[in-house]
């Protein structure tokens, strides 16, 4: 791919090749075919050409979108995006030899790096099974509407994602509304989320705001917020997931984590068949930020699950947001959590937190909830130590196969993180 680049940009400059005029911001020498902001009838891409996103590219009106192996799509300007509707499809099924790559233009120009983020926007697939709420809105696009508030459409499909990378991701399009790596709203169980790696993002690698899609083999590297982040009711299955959480943020630990289980703001009261309740399983993060932030009336149930730092400071790994995240009652340990730390021995007690990051500060915080007042449902205990397996980590696919991009680990070099096979 980089030599077809280097060619294309040499033959583009000996000719004195410009932009034609319908490429926008894509670049003629790298993009061979600007999609349509609007696709509202079956297309299909291939890999004998380099598809460009320019802005906002919606998939509307029951079409689907379909992308074969090996095709490689960039997003030509910042705020550059993919949007799969309500009631369209997207079929994207690469293979491990030939992933499908969302990517910059910036990327295919050579000029980003590994960590490179915040180049164009990312992927969003909106469903119409149940999410907390009327009339839910995409937070960076709200003329995106996803969910509905009954359990008709939780079994629907919006299509299949499977061996797809996704780098550089997450434009800000105001304060606290970006766009995150991947995108998922109200998307039903039948949509096929597979072995995905997503590289690099200014804001979540992955968010999910209700439905009850499973996910299963996630590779997020380099989130500078949360690199798992699920709300407003979603009650689906993620399993197989590796985290390398880069991002510390400057004001509190835990508001960049390795995952982050909410329902976005606090305005309902839920129980435990209406919380946000993923069930999350054979799962390793890495940490350099937080662990597990929990908030607004939000669950979990968690089985063989790793997270490891070795951080001096900040030891938490466990934080509550307030008295909100905890009056559901639904935080179950479906198996055995492992929280670690390489650089000293830690007790579990200094894992939990004992202040919350809202008020009230010191009641029911993680170590009240689950140490005080014992408040463990289900036969997982929380252990200091690397008992747990967490993730066949050479068996995450990374993204690498196929492509010429190597993700190395040097971040955490006293820490044993596999590569790719």
């Amino acid at each position: 791919m980089i030599k077809k680049l280097i060619l294309r940009v040499l033959f583009a400059s000996l000719l004195g090749t410009n932009a034609s005029a319908d490429m926008g911001n894509c670049k003629s020498f790298i993009v061979d075919e600007r999609l349509p902001n609007v696709i509202d009838s079956n297309m299909t891409l291939d890999p004998s050409k380099i598809y460009g996103i320019d802005k906002k590219v919606i998939v509307q009106n029951g079409a689907t979108l379909t992308i074969k192996p090996g095709t490689t799509l960039a997003g030509c300007s910042l705020f550059s995006f993919l949007v799969i509707a309500q009631d369209a499809k997207i079929d994207a099924k690469g293979t491990e030899k030939e992933p499908i790559v969302f990517t910059s233009q910036m990327d295919l120009l050579g000029f980003s790096s590994t960590n490179g983020v915040g180049e164009w926007g990312g992927v969003v697939i909106a469903g119409n099974a149940f999410t907390h709420y009327e009339n839910n809105k995409y937070e960076a696009d709200e003329s995106i509407s996803f969910g509905s508030s009954d359990h008709l459409h939780d079994n629907e499909s919006s299509g299949a994602l499977e061996y797809v990378v996704i780098k550089h991701t997450g434009y800000e399009v105001r304060k606290d509304r970006e766009l995150n790596g991947l995108s998922l709203a109200g998307v039903g169980s039948g949509t096929t989320i597979r072995n995905i790696a997503i590289i690099g993002g200014q804001d979540d690698g992955i968010e999910i705001w209700g439905g009850s899609v499973t996910i299963d083999g996630l590779f997020v590297y380099n989130a500078m917020d949360d690199s798992v982040d699920v709300d407003l009711g979603y009650q689906g299955e993620i399993k197989n997931v590796l985290v390398v959480q880069n991002r510390i943020a400057s004001e509190n630990n835990h508001d960049s984590s390795v995952m982050e289980i909410g329902n976005d703001e606090n305005l309902i009261q839920t129980d435990a068949l209406t919380a946000t309740l993923p069930k999350i399983s054979n799962f390793t993060g890495y940490v350099k930020g937080g662990g597990i932030y929990n908030k607004y009336d939000a669950g979990f149930k968690l089985d063989n699950v790793k997270l490891v730092s070795k951080k001096s400071k900040n030891n938490e790994m466990i934080y509550f947001r307030g008295k909100d995240s905890y009056t559901t009652g639904a935080k179950y340990l479906e198996g055995d959590v492992c929280l670690y730390n390489s650089s000293e021995e830690k007790t579990i007690d200094s894992f939990l937190a004992q202040e919350n990051s809202k008020s009230p500060k010191k009641e029911y915080t993680p170590y009240n909830y689950f140490i005080k007042d014992h408040n463990l449902v289900g036969k997982g205990k929380f252990l200091a130590s690397l008992k747990c397996k967490g993730v066949n980590e050479h068996k995450v696919w990374k993204g690498q196969v196929g492509s010429e991009q190597e993700i190395t680990f040097r971040e955490f070099d006293t820490l044993q993180v596999a590569t790719s096979k």
